[in-house]
C-alpha cells in the first residue's frame, strides 16, 4: 500500500523531467546562431541576394520549432494527466503547467522571429 501511495508522485516526476528535457532541448535550438559574413563597410555589394529569403527561411525555422515545442507539450501534458488519474488537484496543477509550457513555447518562437529581423543589428562603430 504504500508503494501505491508514491507512484503518482514517481509519475509526476518522470513527466516534470521529460518537459525539463523538452524545454531545454527547445531553448537550446532557439537560441542557435546562424554564421553570418560580415562586411567592413556594411554595404552588401550582393544587394538583394538572398536577405529576404534568408529571413523567410529564419521564420519558417521558427515555426517548425514552436510547432515541434507544442507537438511535445502536448504529449507531455497527455501521460501528466493520466498519470494524475483521478486526482483533481493533480490535474488542475498539469492544466496550470500545460497552460504555462504553452506560453514559453509562444514567447520563444516570438523572441526567436525577432532575431531574424535583428541579425547585424547592434554595435556599429564600436
Amino acid at each position: 500500500m504504500h508503494f501505491n501511495h508514491r507512484t503518482p508522485r514517481v509519475r509526476r516526476g518522470f513527466a516534470l523531467v521529460a518537459l525539463a528535457a523538452v524545454l531545454g532541448l527547445t531553448a537550446v535550438g532557439l537560441t542557435q546562431c546562424r554564421m553570418v559574413n560580415d562586411n567592413v563597410t556594411g554595404v552588401d555589394l550582393r544587394a538583394g541576394s538572398g536577405s529576404l529569403s534568408g529571413r523567410s527561411a529564419c521564420v519558417h525555422s521558427c515555426n517548425d520549432q514552436f510547432k515541434a515545442c507544442i507537438r511535445a507539450e502536448e504529449a507531455r501534458f497527455k501521460a501528466a494527466k493520466k498519470a494524475c488519474g483521478k486526482d483533481s488537484a493533480c490535474k488542475k496543477a498539469e492544466d496550470r503547467k500545460h497552460r504555462d509550457n504553452v506560453k514559453a513555447c509562444e514567447t520563444a518562437k516570438k523572441l526567436c522571429k525577432k532575431s531574424c529581423y535583428n541579425e547585424g543589428a547592434g554595435n556599429a562603430g564600436a
